[in-house]
């Protein structure tokens, strides 16, 4: 087991909760304000607050790569799938240039994605899921890996987006309050991208199941508003929301101690799983 670096990781934590956000046109993405961030069911620690960017980037990503999606003339699904993390990609290229942050520059954390969900595929939505594996636990702590462990495992039980965020948000109060302040942002970003997620995805599911259907008329991203009917989660928005809930905290768990880096990294890979499953995952 690695030896924990202390010192660095609180000073990481500096960096790991804070994003510097950048004014850019109304069609861009900066990582949005702590009074913006919150939304019914929120919780209001620090370490909410400002890891809320990770599920801004998240729907605002998916919603860039779907209308790439729409405009290209590719049918297969494996097609459809490469045109959207391409767009990802560049959505990526353009939010570090934005907001300066070196931590967007590495272009091959989505590589893989639609082969991978491709694989998964095997008459069913079920997938594979790798936490709870050794290799992916660097010294983080066990109540750390647990409370992360617990996010992904709500989305089984959620009914909506909106219930869904409560029962997470009650679990990232929690990690506030008892582990160190490095994995703590861990777990409030595990968090911003499995809520985020939900609440896209309940919007927007059939926008990617029917390729030629109008792009939905996307809410505020994040948490899903009160004034808005909670919508039963079906099984394939389900498994699409947790396959990219633990693209996100597989990346935690192995690189929390790397602050702002590894939010980026996760909110990355979240993304362009979800973009994945979104196309293949069959009901």
């Amino acid at each position: 087991m690695r030896t924990r670096f202390n010192c660095v990781a609180l000073m990481l934590a500096i960096g790991a909760v804070s994003v510097t956000a950048v004014g850019c046109s109304p069609d861009s993405t900066s990582p949005i304000s702590a009074s913006s961030a919150r939304a019914v069911g929120e919780p209001s620690s620090s370490a909410a607050e400002q890891t809320a960017w990770m599920g801004k980037y998240h729907n605002d990503a998916l919603d860039f790569a779907l209308k790439k999606i729409k405009a290209s003339k590719r049918t297969a699904k494996l097609d459809r799938c490469r045109v959207g993390i391409a767009a990802l990609k560049d959505f990526q290229k353009e939010y570090g240039k934005r907001t300066g942050s070196p931590f967007f520059s590495d272009l091959t954390l989505s590589d893989g994605a639609c082969e991978r969900a491709a694989a998964q595929i095997s008459g069913s939505v079920s997938q594979s899921v790798m936490l709870n594996n050794p290799l992916l636990r660097y010294d983080i702590s066990y109540a750390a890996e647990n409370y992360m462990n617990q996010i992904v495992s709500q989305v089984d039980y959620a009914t909506s987006a909106l219930t869904l965020s409560f029962a997470v948000n009650r679990i990232v109060r929690q990690a506030s309050s008892t582990v160190d302040a490095v994995e703590a942002t861990a777990v409030a970003g595990s968090g911003s991208i499995t809520t985020s997620s939900a609440s896209y995805w309940e919007s927007n599911e059939s926008s990617w199941a029917e390729p030629n259907q109008v792009q939905y008329d996307r809410m505020s991203s994040g948490i899903e508003r009160i004034d808005v009917a909670p919508a039963n989660l079906s099984g394939r928005t389900k498994a699409i929301i947790r396959a990219d809930a633990v693209a996100g905290v597989s990346t935690l768990l192995s690189q929390w101690f790397m602050g702002e880096a590894a939010l980026a990294s996760a909110a990355i890979r979240a993304a362009a799983a979800s973009l994945a499953a979104g196309i293949f995952y069959t009901t």
